[in-house]
C-alpha cells in the first residue's frame, strides 16, 4: 500500500505502509546499476549510510549531477528510511521524486544520472562485545555493545577518532575511555569544549600564546595541543569550529607542532585526538561549512553512539546505576531507594531527548523527592511540558536574570544546554503553531534547512510522523 501526497514545493513524497512484516535489515549492499559509477558496490556495516558526490559520503559518487550530500539511507527497526537531503536534483523511486520513503531489498534510487540498487546483507557478521560496559560506559542493549565492541579494538591504537551522537548520549565518556584503555592513560587528557569557546579566544586556546600578544595576553600560555603532550586531546563539539580556523587545526594536526601567538619557536607535540559532535559533519562538508580534508583527518574512525531511546532495556539498567550512585555520594547512610513497576513503565516510554544526561537528572531528582523511598511515576516530573523561557521583570535581581537560580548549582555546560533546549522547544512550538506543522513552510521561516529542521524537533522531542507529509 502506498500512499502519495503532493507538496506545496509540486515534489511529491511516497509513503510505503509501516506495518509490513519484512525481516528487519541490520546491514545493506548498495549497487551503482547505472551511471558515470556503475559497477561500484558497497556492504556497510552502519546504521546511516550517505549518499553524494563529496568524498565523505559512504557511496561517493562521480555523477556531476549529484550533490555533494545527496540522499541518507537509515536504517532501522521498521526498515530502510530514505532521505532527500535537500538535493538539487532530487531522489527517485522509479519515476517519483521523493523526500523520504520507506524501501525493500531490491529497490531501486535513481540520484542524478545514478541508479543505485539496495539489496540486503544480513549475512554480514556484526562485532558485538562479550562485555556490558566499556570505561564508565555502560549497556547490555545490542547497540551498545556494537559500540563497546569497536571501542575496544580502537583504544589501543593511535587512530583519530570522530564520535557522533545526540547530546547528552555521553561522547565524552567515550573519549575518557578511549584514554584509559590506552597506553596514554598516564598522561593528560585534556578537553576543548568548541561550543563554548568565544571565537577571540579559540585561536590562542588551540595554538597558546605569547605575553603582551595581544589585548589580555598578561603572561605566557600553552595552548591545549602542548597541555595534552603526551596524551588524548577531546575536541567537543567539533562542529562548532569556525571555518577559518579549521586550516590552523589542520596543520597542527598533520605537523605535529604548534607555533603560540607571537612566538617564531616550534614546539612538537605527541598528542592522540577525538573528536565529538552532534551536528552532521558530512552534510556540513558538502553546504561549504566543514572542510572536507579535516573532516577525513578527525574521521579515521568514526563512532555513532545510539540515542537513549533506542537502548530498550538500557534505561531502566542506567536508572538503578544512578540510584546506587546517589547512595554511595550521599553524606551519611540511606537506603537506596527503590523503582516501582509503574515508575519503570513510564521510564521505558520516555523518549528522552536529553538522552543519559536528562535520564540521570531526572533518577538524581526522584531519589531526593520520593518518599518512604520508593520511586513512583509522579516522583519522576516526565512528560511534562518544559516552562518556556520567559522575560526577566523589570526589577529582576541581576544576579538572575530571570533564569531558574537552579541552574546556577549545575555544571555550565548541563546548564547552557538546558536553556538552549528551553528556547528551542518555545521557538519550534511557535513556529509549527504558526505554520499548521507544516515542515517546509517552517524551515523556510527560520532559515534553516527541512532536513535540519526534522533533525532538531526529534533531538527535542517534538517531531511527528504526521508532519512528515506537509
Amino acid at each position: 500500500m502506498t500512499k502519495r501526497e503532493p507538496s506545496e514545493t509540486g515534489m511529491t513524497t511516497t509513503f510505503f505502509a509501516a506495518e509490513h512484516t519484512h525481516k528487519q535489515l541490520r546491514r545493506v549492499m548498495l549497487r551503482v546499476t547505472d551511471g558515470p559509477d556503475k559497477g561500484a558496490q558497497l556492504t556497510v556495516a552502519r546504521s546511516r549510510i550517505t549518499i553524494g558526490r563529496s568524498a565523505v559520503n559512504d557511496l561517493a559518487l562521480s555523477d556531476t549531477s549529484v550533490s555533494g550530500t545527496h540522499a541518507e539511507l537509515i536504517i532501522g527497526e521498521d526498515g530502510v528510511h530514505v532521505h532527500d537531503l535537500d538535493s538539487t536534483n532530487g531522489t527517485f523511486i522509479g519515476s517519483v521524486r521523493v523526500r523520504e520513503a520507506w524501501i525493500e531489498p531490491g529497490s531501486m534510487l535513481k540520484v542524478g544520472k545514478t541508479e543505485v540498487e539496495l539489496l540486503s546483507a544480513d549475512e554480514v557478521q556484526i562485532p558485538i562485545s562479550g562485555e556490558d560496559h566499556f570505561g564508565a560506559l555502560d549497556g547490555k542493549s545490542p547497540a551498545m555493545r556494537e559500540v563497546f565492541a569497536v571501542l575496544e579494538r580502537v583504544a589501543p591504537t593511535e587512530m583519530s577518532v570522530l564520535i557522533h551522537g545526540e547530546t547528552g548520549s555521553g561522547k565524552e565518556l567515550v573519549a575518557r575511555a578511549l584514554h584509559d584503555e590506552s597506553h596514554r592513560e598516564k598522561h593528560p587528557f585534556v578537553v576543548l569544549d568548541c561550543g563554548s569557546l568565544p571565537r577571540e579566544l579559540a585561536e590562542a586556546a588551540i595554538l597558546g600564546h605569547k605575553k603582551g600578544s595581544f589585548t589580555g595576553a598578561v603572561s605566557d600560555r600553552a595552548g591545549c595541543f602542548e597541555e595534552a603532550d603526551g596524551g588524548t586531546l577531546f575536541l567537543d563539539e567539533i562542529g562548532e569550529l569556525p571555518l577559518d580556523l579549521q586550516p590552523k587545526l589542520l596543520r597542527v594536526l598533520d605537523r605535529r607542532e604548534v607555533q603560540r601567538i607571537g612566538e617564531s619557536q616550534v614546539r612538537q607535540v605527541d598528542v592522540r585526538v577525538v573528536a565529538a559532535t552532534h551536528r552532521d559533519l558530512r552534510m556540513m562538508v558538502g553546504q561549504g561549512q566543514f572542510r572536507e580534508d579535516l573532516y577525513f583527518r578527525l574521521s579515521v574512525m568514526g563512532v555513532e553512539l545510539p540515542p537513549l531511546r533506542k537502548r530498550g532495556d538500557d534505561v531502566v539498567m542506567l536508572a538503578e546505576k544512578f540510584l546506587e550512585d546517589f547512595v554511595r555520594s550521599y553524606p551519611r547512610p540511606v537506603t537506596k531507594p527503590r523503582l516501582n513497576d509503574a515508575a519503570r513503565e513510564a521510564l521505558a516510554a520516555e523518549q528522552f531527548p536529553g538522552n543519559v544526561r536528562q535520564l540521570k537528572n531526572i533518577i538524581q531528582r526522584a531519589a531526593h523527592l520520593c518518599r518512604d523511598s520508593v520511586i513512583e511515576p509522579s516522583d519522576l516530573h516526565i512528560g511534562r511540558r518544559e516552562q518556556s523561557v520567559s522575560p526577566a521583570p523589570a526589577d529582576a535581581a541581576p544576579s538572575t536574570g530571570g533564569i531558574d537560580p537552579a541552574l546556577f548549582d549545575t555544571p555550565f555546560k548541563e546548564a547552557k544546554q538546558h536553556m538552549v533546549d528551553s528556547f528551542e522547544r518555545a521557538y519550534f512550538g511557535k513556529l509549527l503553531e504558526k505554520t499548521d506543522g507544516n515542515l517546509s513552510r517552517a524551515s523556510a521561516e527560520a532559515g534553516i534547512t527541512r532536513y535540519y529542521l526534522r533533525e532538531l524537533l526529534k533531538r527535542l522531542g517534538m517531531h511527528k510522523s504526521q508532519t512528515d507529509a506537509s
